[in-house]
């Protein structure tokens, strides 16, 4: 039994979303009306499974405790939820002042287009060939400017590459060509900023809304 779909059990997709938008693990456990020991114990599974962790908790600094999905979790709820491979996707609460965006859960926020009940927690996605590179601040239309730690480079047969970066704790994947790589120097370790328009943060299925 190898296929991912045969080892995660709904529980296991419940408790993976709820790490996507909650703080810690206690407050997933919550979410999904199970013990911290029982989470615990379904992610140690994973672990063992997948031959690594699903997500990792920090101690110290701004959010102590705080626990996060690896990319191996992310992979793993992106399948589950479907997701097109490679599509960044976010949960976090819409709000309308100064303007449309969502609070991404963890800290962050993207300007968005669509509209949404206030304090409504929404999921969005963006596709990593929506995003515009570049290795200083730029004067652009665009309403997201992210600034990352670029981590690994994937090149592909047909001429174009996908960053992965590091975005304030998150993953965040962005597509180009193999000439733009070479031509801005991006490689591992360097910083750089990538921007979105706000209509390229699209709205997909919520999973409903977030308690206060």
């Amino acid at each position: 039994m190898t296929a991912p779909e045969r080892f995660l059990a709904p529980l296991d997709v419940r408790l993976l979303a709820a790490l996507e938008r909650e703080p810690n693990l206690v407050h997933a456990a919550r979410a999904v009306g199970v013990s911290r020991d029982r989470a615990v114990y379904r992610l140690a599974r994973l672990a063992r499974l997948f031959g690594g962790p699903a997500a990792l908790g920090r101690r110290g600094g701004a959010t102590p405790g705080a626990t996060r999905l690896t990319p191996l979790g992310r992979r793993l709820l992106d399948r589950a939820r479907g997701a097109r491979p490679g599509t960044n996707r976010w949960a976090g609460r819409y709000v309308t002042r100064p303007s449309p965006r969502v609070e991404l859960a963890g800290g962050g926020m993207l300007e968005v287009a669509f509209r949404a009940p206030e304090g409504s927690r929404v999921s969005v996605e963006v596709d990593p060939e929506a995003f515009v590179v570049a290795r200083t601040p730029a004067a652009l239309s665009a309403r997201n400017a992210l600034a990352v730690v670029l981590r690994r480079v994937q090149h592909r047969r047909d001429g174009t590459a996908v960053l992965e970066a590091d975005w304030q704790g998150r993953r965040v994947r962005a597509a180009l060509t193999e000439g733009s790589i070479v031509r801005l120097g991006l490689r591992p370790g360097r910083r750089a900023y990538l921007y979105a328009k706000a209509v390229a943060v699209r709205r997909v299925a919520s999973p409903g809304p977030l308690r206060s």
